[in-house]
């Protein structure tokens, strides 16, 4: 699914959304995050069964390194 767009989905369906973020972010981006979770769970009731965030550090060997501009 790309866009971040649901469908309309039947009893006994599913749907999964994974969101990703990469980088820093904010306390203020935090606080609208955990804003709209807590919305989302009133707006959807008992159809929103769950919401799993784990977050991990990129292992170093994988991170990009910022190309270095020639002067």
């Amino acid at each position: 699914m790309s866009g971040g767009f649901i469908k309309p989905q039947k009893q006994f369906e599913h749907q999964l959304v994974v969101f990703t973020f990469i980088g820093p972010v904010t306390q203020k981006q935090v606080d609208q995050w955990n804003d709209a979770l807590a919305e989302l769970k009133q707006m959807f009731g008992s159809s929103l069964t769950g919401i799993t965030i784990k977050g991990d550090p990129t292992p170093t060997k994988f991170q990009r390194m910022a190309k270095k501009k020639k002067k």
